[in-house]
């Protein structure tokens, strides 16, 4: 799955991380571990309603927030009057070469061409510069996750032909092959609470999971939204009553000798 578009993410952005501070909570890991100085110039890429500018704002960097949705953007404004956010492609970056210090990007890089991606951030951040990013990782779910994967293979199959095997490619290739660097990588974990399977499944129709059950047929919508609410009840670790997600955490670094510490 790929480029999941602005017209998805304009739809969402109204309920995105609201009811569960996802997002939120990852985002504020993810500043934490990369730990950019105070001043440091950081481009928020996928800024969404601001998960990760917020909590850079709470660090003291000057933060600048991309995305591809104007209503994400809308909602980060309202929330975080005074910062820079601008409509931004992570495939093709409108700003200058080496203009920042630090780029970070939540829950974004696993849904685009990487690669692409990668090359402009490379572009973008100065010698010496840190790239950190978050995708989904392992977490004490119990299977769910890989569950629902085979779940929305399954339905996705039903409106387009599955994607050809390819060989698996590290992120840290993935760097190399950008010029950059590898240097460091950890996983972290979230529990919350939520009140019941119908709840757990209007969380997943908040973000990006939606897109397949907005491309179905209705009666595909409703046996896809069938069998979730069934895996929830039969198959989740606690009956669907808590969303458990875990993340993995990467940090690399465009060579060169650093322009100002980070």
């Amino acid at each position: 799955m790929t480029d999941l578009g602005a017209e998805l993410f304009d739809r969402v952005a109204a309920d995105y991380d609201r009811s569960v501070p996802f997002f939120a909570t990852f985002g504020a890991r993810l500043v934490e571990w990369t730990a950019p100085d105070p001043g440091a110039r950081v481009l928020d890429l996928g800024a969404g309603r601001g998960a990760v500018t917020a909590a850079l704002v709470r660090a003291g960097c000057s933060a600048v927030a991309g995305d591809v949705s104007s209503a994400m953007l809308d909602g980060l404004r309202e929330a975080l009057p005074g910062v820079d956010a601008r409509l931004l492609d992570a495939h093709r970056l409108d700003l200058p070469d080496a203009s920042f210090d630090v780029v970070l990007s939540g829950f974004l890089v696993h849904i685009l061409d990487a690669g692409t991606a990668f090359a402009e951030i490379g572009r973008v951040l100065r010698p010496g510069g840190v790239f950190a990013f978050s995708v989904p990782g392992p977490s004490a779910d119990g299977g769910w996750w890989e569950a629902y994967g085979r779940v929305v293979a399954e339905f996705t199959r039903r409106i387009r032909d599955p994607e050809e095997p390819h060989e698996p490619v590290t992120w840290a290739e993935r760097a190399e092959r950008a010029g950059l660097r590898h240097v460091d990588q950890t996983t972290t974990e979230v529990s919350f609470p939520v009140d019941g399977p119908e709840a757990h499944w209007s969380w997943l129709m908040s973000h990006g999971n939606r897109w397949l059950h907005d491309a179905l047929d209705p009666p595909d919508r409703e046996a896809f939204r069938d069998r979730v609410l069934r895996g929830l009840r039969e198959d989740h670790p606690t009956g669907g009553t808590t969303v458990i997600a875990g993340a993995e955490f990467h940090r690399v670094e465009k060579p060169g000798h650093p322009t100002r510490a980070l």
